[in-house]
């Protein structure tokens, strides 16, 4: 019964990441559908469409700075690294009892290391003088 339990659980999570993958891939279609649509219907008119229009990700704060998006994976990093840390009993080495295995917070380093990746190279890109 303790193991149906536990396998539910596990379901239940992971068709919850699916699911906030999913409505959140939808809306962004519904929304550069909507774009799309507008900017039909002012070529259509004969109306000039304004060139932000045209930017894919002009109002999306990932892609406005190098700099802010490291920072920003750096912290996921660390949360994971934190996260999994946690489920493993804090640290706990592990035992044939079924623990999870103590690497899982090493997953963190991961999303860190682009995320320090970003940072440095947002830090030493400089516009080069014209």
């Amino acid at each position: 019964m303790l193991e149906f339990v536990g396998g539910m659980s596990s379901l239940i999570f992971w068709g919850a990441v699916v699911l906030i993958v999913f409505v959140s891939s939808f809306f962004s279609y519904r929304s550069q559908a909507s774009r799309h649509r507008m900017i039909e219907t002012l070529a259509e008119k004969g109306q000039s469409v304004p060139p932000e229009m045209y930017a894919r990700h002009g109002d999306d704060y990932r892609y406005r700075s190098p700099i802010q998006s490291g920072i920003f994976l750096m912290c996921m990093g660390l949360a994971l690294a934190v996260f999994f840390w946690a489920m493993t009993g804090g640290g706990a080495p592990f035992d044939e009892h079924g623990r999870m295995p103590s690497w899982l917070p090493a997953v963190g380093i991961f999303p860190f290391m682009v995320g320090l990746a970003r940072l440095l190279g947002g830090i030493f890109d400089r516009p080069r003088d014209k």
